[in-house]
């Protein structure tokens, strides 16, 4: 069930994204969902099953709205200021470390909890000739093979720190990223 939510315009102008709190039963806490949006046949906006992929700018937007709608607590606000203050942002490769038939991903981070692999990666998506931040979920099968989830990611506030925290030592998020959002915390 959706709480709070905090949404924009993509930058194709298609679909939404979105920085939502939400609670996926009664008896877990409040999380943060990361979710994108597409018209549907009557126009409305419905939440897709897919990882968010977007620019930094829209990162950074959605990060702003979420702190201005109490989606994104003082505590994790705290958090995130400390861990930006504290830690040097890792270099941004100019080589990608494996290609798709999608995107190149140039930088990945990875955070585990209990349940998902949960992962930030700096992507770039060559149809369009443009860098993005790709959030998602994933699990390992079997043979311990990592394999995305088609599914908006969620996470607990101390699982977005983890990975943002992981995310700039990895390299993922630029530095002029970093130092707009230190900006608004």
């Amino acid at each position: 069930m959706v709480l709070q939510e905090a949404s924009l315009l993509d930058i194709s102008g298609h679909g939404r994204v979105a920085i939502e709190k939400i609670i996926t039963n009664e008896t877990e806490p409040e999380e943060i969902r990361l979710s994108y949006a597409e018209k549907n046949s009557k126009g409305f906006f419905q939440t897709t099953s897919r990882p968010l992929e977007a620019v930094e700018d829209d990162i950074y937007e959605l990060i702003k709205m979420g702190i201005e709608n109490r989606i994104i607590s003082a505590v994790l606000q705290a958090g995130l200021k400390t861990v930006i203050r504290s830690i040097e942002p890792g270099r941004q490769s100019v080589k990608a470390l494996y290609t798709s038939p999608d995107c190149d991903v140039y930088a990945r981070a990875e955070c585990y909890n209990a349940d998902h692999i949960l992962s930030v990666e700096r992507i770039f998506l060559p149809g369009i000739n443009l860098f993005t931040l790709r959030f998602s979920m994933g699990q390992k099968d079997l043979n311990g093979i990592r394999r995305m989830i088609p599914a908006p990611p969620h996470m607990r506030e101390e699982d977005f720190l983890y990975l943002f925290q992981a995310g700039l030592r990895e390299g993922v998020f630029s530095k002029v990223f970093t130092a707009a959002v230190l900006s608004i915390l």
